[in-house]
């Protein structure tokens, strides 16, 4: 029996060190994704404990026909795309834009891996999650698949237009 059988098995067991084991191996990983998606810690970290949460409540219809972290991931996709709905309907209720140009952002723009990060929030989440799940989490093309419901194909082309527009906002300079 694999490692992460053995943990599928404990934790719908209810066995309190498979919680913990899971929140150890996958805790950080996870965070990280959701602060690129979310562009906010405390955002990103609260949808990591509702991820868990869900987890811990819904353990029990995982079908296993993906790997743990692929559904762990999903939940947390489909958390972090309900805030920024959340987000996106409270600025259309205020009729006001609050923008990314504060001072310390600024500051950032001049160095390159901010600029790439920079480049990634500010992308159409259609390609920023394609991207995300590919380069920063290791996903595959299948995987990816897997967990947006979406034919293999479309990845790839969200994949290769998303490299296109981080690639011309890249060498722009991240100037609009």
């Amino acid at each position: 029996m694999t490692a992460e059988k053995l943990l599928i098995k404990n934790l719908k067991r209810g066995r309190e060190e498979a919680y913990r084991q899971l929140i150890e191996e996958y805790g950080n990983r996870l965070l990280r994704t959701c602060c690129l998606i979310l562009k906010d810690r405390e955002e990103a970290e609260d949808v990591v404990q509702e991820t868990f949460i869900k987890v811990f409540n819904k353990i029990d219809t995982f079908k296993e026909k993906s790997g743990l972290y692929t559904w762990i991931y999903s939940i947390a996709l489909n958390l972090s795309r309900d805030r920024m709905r959340l987000k996106q309907d409270m600025l259309e209720l205020k009729d006001e834009w609050i923008g990314n140009d504060d001072v310390e952002s600024q500051v950032e723009i001049n160095i390159d891996r901010e600029l790439l990060r920079k480049e990634i929030f500010e992308m159409n989440s259609l390609y920023k999650e394609v991207l995300v799940l590919y380069y920063y989490e290791g996903l595959s093309i299948k995987e990816i698949s897997y967990l947006l419901n979406e034919k293999e194909g479309t990845i790839k082309s969200k994949l290769f237009r998303g490299r296109n527009i981080l690639k011309e906002g890249l060498l722009k300079g991240g100037q609009k």
